[in-house]
């Protein structure tokens, strides 16, 4: 997090949308342990073999299983819900595009910056990339709504 302003690391989750100009910027790193696997296993039951199977995905020409996109949306519910901007954030929409497959073990950043600000209802549409090392695994953009309350 080298390029992120020091003023702007130390906001990390309570942000106001004053605070939030065009091209603020923020990260946040992710690991995909084994632990997170199962519990998105078990909450969604989503056991497509794909996903559980380093078999199928060999066959399907994966190098082992993939985890499940939506636990790069997971990511996204935290990043802005608790980091950035923060607390008294709504999260209205998702666009997720998913570049390259995750896997166990990853450790992914999630980079964002705000891209538009929309005045009369203090919405922010934030624009995002997950990185593995170098590489863009997803991108998007999330809409968020702040209540600037206490």
């Amino acid at each position: 997090m080298n390029d992120i302003r020091p003023d702007v690391l130390a906001k990390r989750g309570q942000f106001t949308y004053e605070d939030l100009q065009i091209g603020t910027r923020f990260r946040q790193e992710y690991a995909i342990t084994q632990e997170v696997y199962e519990r998105f296993l078990v909450l969604f039951g989503d056991a497509s073999p794909l996903h559980v199977s380093d078999e199928v995905a060999v066959r399907c020409g994966f190098p082992r299983k993939l985890v499940h996109g939506a636990t790069l949306n997971g990511f996204i519910s935290n990043f802005v819900g608790m980091n950035f901007p923060g607390k008294r954030t709504l999260e209205l929409g998702v666009d997720i595009q998913y570049v390259k497959p995750t896997h166990i073990g990853d450790v992914v950043v999630l980079d964002a910056h705000v891209k538009e600000r929309l005045e009369a209802s203090d919405v922010l549409v934030l624009q995002f990339k997950f990185l593995r090392d170098a590489t863009i695994v997803a991108r998007g953009r999330v809409t968020i709504m702040i209540c600037d309350v206490p």
